[in-house]
């Protein structure tokens, strides 16, 4: 859930790093706080690690930077043919 509406416009949106940060920044207070601010010594484990597959000993939540990257080309590797 936390990352399903910034999921749906990656593809379609070019979106800047900085609208992703503050995307970022309001997942991880959800995650961490809920509605509280957050600062970096509330958090429980760093967002690398967050983002890590479960396998890797992380949550799963998808790095918005990286997945939105690798959405863009794929759709360019398959709109070309």
């Amino acid at each position: 859930v936390l990352s399903a509406m910034p999921t749906f416009t990656l593809p379609i949106l070019r979106v800047p790093k900085k609208i992703l940060r503050e995307v970022d920044k309001c997942r991880r207070r959800f995650l961490w706080h809920q509605d509280d601010e957050i600062t970096g010594a509330s958090c429980k484990v760093n967002w690398p690690t967050v983002c890590a597959p479960t396998e890797q000993g992380g949550l799963g939540i998808l790095d918005l930077q990286r997945f939105g990257r690798a959405l863009h080309l794929r759709w360019l590797s398959t709109s070309g043919t």
